[in-house]
């Protein structure tokens, strides 16, 4: 890069590891980091894992249990008109369209759970929509941090560089477009966007520290994303692990297409401003491991704009190793 010696001389080197340590090395004087191993040796084994064996279905009941616009009929009709909880907190329901058949096994006395590998893969993976999750308010605010951040032509992950870093390349597979809502940039600062991923730690339980960055998507009339998977294999051994959910979080009503349909289970989502659709990428029985029924992919928008947002949560935390360079 032209401009290393001038972004090392205003702090760039401390201040953007992930970038400059690699892109930048002799002016940081990080040649020895170039090497992936170098730079960020094996993961700490002590790390907390975000879900630990078998909590990923009991972390499914428990959300279906906790709606609180499931609750009653009142509630329901709460959740439909939009209303709010004191804490501030949407009364939103939640709508099962997928599950395993059998009740998970509670911990014995020592905090582990049982686990049934054979089960797990027989029986089907979770899939949930929360609708009235968002207010009107953080999806018009969502949509217009996506402008703020500038939406560009998306792409997929590419080939392994010397660096051990992924590059990026665009598809005809995927044609939509994304601006990506960063700690560089602050957007992830931004209050709105720290209360809603807040709020999808409180759904999950893990930590927002395991989050991406809010990935802000556009479809217009025409474009697509065609079949994929949010897992991604050389994050498995990487210090963040491996993407374990994805909560898809819709900003806008779409006139006609740009569902989201999950090929294996046959199972198609419609877009509905508000609504957050939720689904594991990894197996209960052991979260490194990758479901592959969960194979997904954006239908074809047919009239209107699909407006939405990615949430991907990694095992261990993603933002230390994303600002390191070890994702």
């Amino acid at each position: 890069e032209k401009l290393c010696s001038f972004w090392s001389s205003i702090g760039e080197c401390d201040n953007n590891p992930s970038f400059m340590v690699t892109k930048c090395a002799p002016a940081c004087k990080s040649c020895h980091k170039i090497d992936y191993n170098n730079r960020c040796g094996k993961r700490d084994p002590n790390l907390v894992p975000g879900l630990r064996p078998g909590e990923l279905n009991l972390m499914f009941e428990r959300i279906v249990e906790t709606a609180p616009g499931n609750a009653s009929d009142t509630t329901q009709f709460a959740a439909a008109n939009g209303e709010i909880q004191d804490d501030g907190m949407p009364i939103y329901t939640v709508t099962v369209h997928s599950r395993p058949k059998s009740p998970s096994p509670k911990p014995d006395d020592n905090g582990v759970i049982p686990i049934n590998r054979k089960l797990d893969g027989e029986e089907s993976p979770w899939v949930i929509t929360f609708d009235n999750f968002l207010t009107d308010e953080e999806c018009d605010h969502l949509i217009q941090l996506g402008y703020q951040n500038e939406y560009k032509r998306s792409t997929d992950v590419g080939k392994r560089q010397v660096d051990g870093t992924y590059s990026n390349h665009q598809s005809t597979t995927r044609t939509s477009e994304n601006s990506w809502c960063s700690t560089k940039s602050g957007c992830r600062a931004d209050p709105i966007v720290e209360r809603v991923m807040k709020r999808l730690e409180t759904m999950t339980g893990v930590p927002t520290e395991n989050y991406e960055d809010f990935q802000m998507l556009k479809y217009q009339t025409g474009q697509f994303y065609r079949s994929h998977h949010d897992y991604i294999d050389h994050q498995k051994d990487r210090h963040n692990g491996p993407r374990i959910l994805t909560f898809f979080l819709y900003l806008s009503d779409v006139e006609e297409g740009g569902g989201t349909y999950l090929n294996t289970l046959d199972l198609e989502i419609k877009p509905k401003r508000g609504r957050a659709l939720l689904w594991p990428s990894v197996m209960n029985y052991n979260p490194m491991i990758k479901d592959p029924r969960t194979m997904h992919e954006a239908k074809d928008v047919i009239r209107g704009t699909k407006f939405a947002a990615n949430a991907w949560i990694h095992l261990f935390n993603n933002v230390e190793a994303h600002k390191m360079g070890c994702n």
